[in-house]
C-alpha cells in the first residue's frame, strides 16, 4: 500500500482465521469432541443411486446472476425438463409391470405353474412400485419429510451434542453404512445377472417359462427380453435401495441415543449417583432425537406397511413355487435367492427399527438408579417430564402409525409367516387362495381403520 512517500510502500498483513465447518462436513470441533455427521453427506451415495434410477427427486443448486446490479443470489432450480419428466417415466415403468401381469392373468390360458409365477411377480412388482412412489414422495419438499429431517438433525441434534460435549461414534455409523450399501448393490447385481441368465441362456423349458413371465401377453422375442431386463433393473433398485435408507437412518438415531445414554451415566457417576444439573439439556437432546423419529416415520410408516403386507404372502408364494414348480438348478437357485432376500429384507429393517425402539427408552435405566433425596423443585419437574416421555407411548418407527415396531411385533410376524407357509405345504390350492383372500381383507381393514382414526 502506498503511504505518500515516493519509493516507500507499506504492506498490510491479514490474519487468516481457521476455516469453519461447512454444512457439517467437518465433524471435529475445537475441543476434540466428535459431533454427529451431516446426514446429507452420509446419505449421499444412497440418494444419488436412487436419483439415477428415478426414485429420488433431486434439485440442483445454482447461482442466478443479476446483470442489472452486478450481484448474484443463490437459489434452487428444479430441472423440470429432465428430472421431473424422468421421475414420471420411471413411475410409469414401475406400474407397467403390474398392468402387463394383470392383463396376462385376466386373459387366462396359463398353466398352474405359470400362474403361480405370475402371482409371485405381480406381488413383487406391486411392492416395488409402492416403494418407488413413496421414496419419490419423501424426497420432495412439498410432500416429503427427508429434507426436514436433514435440517432438524443439522440445526438441533448437532447443536445439542456440541453444547453437552457428547462424543458421537461417527466411525461405527460410516462402517455400518459401507457394509449396508455394499450388500445392497451386491444383491441388485446378483438379481439382475441371475435373471438375465434365466432369460437368455439356452436352458430349454426354464428359459421359456421365464421368457413368458417377463414378456406376456406379448410375444417372446429377443428385443422384448432385453427391454424387460432393463425394466427389471429399475424394479430391482426400487425393491432394494429403500432398505439401506431406512437402516442407516435407524443407525444414526440409535447411535445418538446411545451416546446420550453414556453421557448421562457419566454425569450421574460424577455427581455421586445424584441427578445431574444439566438434566434439562439432556431432556432437550432426547426430545430432538425423538423428533427425528417422528419426522422420518411420516414416510417410513407407509414403507413398513407395504413390506409387511406384501412380503409375508410373497414369501409363501416363493416357497410354494420352489417346492412344486422349481425346475432346474438355476431356477431353484434364483427362487432360493428371492426367498432369502425377501425374508432378510423384512428381518433386517425390522431388527434395526426394533433396536432403535429399545435405545430410545434406554435413558430410563440410568435415571432410575439415581438418588432423589434433597432435589430441588426445578429438578423434580424436569425429572417428571423426562419420565413421562420415557414411560409414555412407544418411541420408534411404526406401521401406518398403528403399531410401533418392537421385538414382540417381530415374533408375531414370524409366527404369521410360519402359519401361512404351513397352509402352503399342507393344504390344497383352493384353501391357499382362500387364506390369501382372508389376509388381504385383514390388510384392507387395517388400512381403513388407520384412515378413520
Amino acid at each position: 500500500m502506498y503511504n505518500g512517500i515516493k519509493g516507500v510502500t507499506k504492506t498490510r498483513v491479514l490474519k487468516v482465521e481457521p476455516q469453519q465447518p461447512i454444512n457439517g462436513l467437518n465433524t471435529e470441533v475445537s475441543d476434540g469432541i466428535q459431533e454427529p455427521p451431516s446426514m446429507i453427506d452420509i446419505m449421499k451415495p444412497i440418494t444419488r443411486s436412487m436419483t439415477v434410477f428415478g426414485i429420488y427427486f433431486w434439485k440442483k443448486k445454482r447461482k442466478i446472476h443479476d446483470h442489472a446490479d452486478g450481484y448474484s443470489r443463490a437459489g434452487t432450480c428444479a430441472l423440470f425438463s429432465s428430472t421431473i419428466i424422468y421421475n414420471i417415466i420411471v413411475v410409469l415403468v414401475l406400474c407397467w409391470g403390474l398392468l402387463r401381469l394383470l392383463v396376462s392373468m385376466i386373459i387366462g390360458g396359463l398353466s398352474t405353474g405359470i400362474l403361480i409365477y405370475h402371482i409371485l411377480s405381480f406381488s413383487w412388482d406391486f411392492l416395488c412400485a409402492v416403494n418407488g412412489v413413496v421414496c419419490l414422495k419423501s424426497s420432495t419438499n412439498r410432500f416429503g419429510h427427508l429434507h426436514v429431517f436433514y435440517q432438524h438433525w443439522q440445526e438441533k441434534v448437532t447443536k445439542d451434542f456440541r453444547e453437552l460435549k457428547i462424543q458421537y461414534n461417527t466411525t461405527k455409523l460410516r462402517r455400518g453404512f459401507f457394509i449396508t450399501f455394499t450388500i445392497s448393490w451386491m444383491v441388485i447385481a446378483f438379481n439382475v445377472v441371475g435373471t438375465g441368465i434365466l432369460l437368455f441362456a439356452p436352458l430349454g423349458e426354464v428359459s421359456d417359462t421365464f421368457g413368458l413371465l417377463f414378456t406376456s401377453p406379448f410375444p417372446t422375442t429377443i428385443p422384448l427380453k432385453i427391454l424387460s431386463l432393463i425394466i427389471h433393473c429399475y424394479i430391482t433398485c426400487a425393491w432394494i435401495l429403500p432398505a439401506p435408507l431406512v437402516i442407516i437412518s435407524s443407525l444414526a438415531i440409535k447411535y445418538g441415543f446411545l451416546a446420550l445414554c453414556d453421557a448421562m451415566e457419566r454425569e450421574i457417576s460424577l455427581s455421586n449417583d445424584k441427578l445431574t444439573d444439566r438434566l434439562q439439556e439432556f431432556r432437550k437432546a432426547h426430545l430432538n432425537l425423538c423428533r427425528c423419529i417422528d419426522i422420518l416415520d411420516k414416510d417410513i410408516n407407509i414403507l413398513n406397511a407395504n413390506w409387511y403386507a406384501v412380503n409375508v404372502p410373497l414369501t409363501c408364494f416363493i416357497l410354494y413355487a420352489l417346492i412344486n414348480f422349481g425346475d432346474g438348478i438355476l431356477a431353484k437357485a434364483m427362487l432360493t435367492f428371492w426367498l432369502v432376500t425377501t425374508l432378510g429384507y423384512v428381518a433386517m429393517t425390522s431388527f434395526f427399527a426394533a433396536n432403535l425402539h429399545e435405545m430410545a427408552h434406554s435413558l430410563l435405566e440410568p435415571i432410575l438408579e439415581t438418588a432423589t433425596n434433597d432435589i430441588t423443585l426445578e429438578k423434580h419437574a424436569q425429572l417428571n417430564l423426562i419420565l413421562v416421555k420415557l414411560n409414555g407411548p412407544s418411541i420408534g418407527f411404526t406401521v401406518l402409525t398403528l403399531i410401533t415396531i418392537t421385538k414382540e411385533l417381530l415374533l408375531t410376524v414370524t409366527c404369521l409367516s410360519v402359519l401361512f407357509c404351513l397352509y402352503l405345504l399342507l393344504l390344497n390350492y383352493f384353501l391357499i387362495i382362500f387364506s390369501a383372500c382372508v389376509y388381504v381383507c385383514m390388510i384392507v381393514w387395517f388400512i381403513l381403520y388407520a384412515f378413520c382414526i
